[in-house]
């Protein structure tokens, strides 16, 4: 799924407190025939640049064809910063 239709959009999120774990689960959605679809989780110790680049590497490095052309986000600035770090031509 992410191969397939992850070349144009790509949608990072997390989730902020809303489960009793201190841990953000983040999610990548990209936009399928059928609508967004969650394609990739991960869970995270923090919300820095690093730790969710390094998540997002994981991904990269599972699909190697996979460079999305947009990321969307919330304005959160170590998302964006991590999927420009990861995919600098996004």
């Amino acid at each position: 799924m992410l191969q397939r239709y992850g070349s144009s959009v790509c949608l990072i999120d997390a989730t902020y407190h809303t489960t009793v774990y201190g841990m953000p689960l983040f999610q990548l959605c990209v936009l399928t025939n059928c609508g967004f679809v969650v394609v990739g989780t991960f869970l995270s110790t923090d919300e820095q640049k690093e730790t969710i680049s390094a998540g997002l590497r994981i991904f990269a490095e599972l699909c190697p064809q996979w460079s999305p052309k947009y990321f969307m986000s919330d304005f959160c600035e170590a998302q964006i910063a991590a999927a420009e770090s990861v995919f600098p031509s996004t």
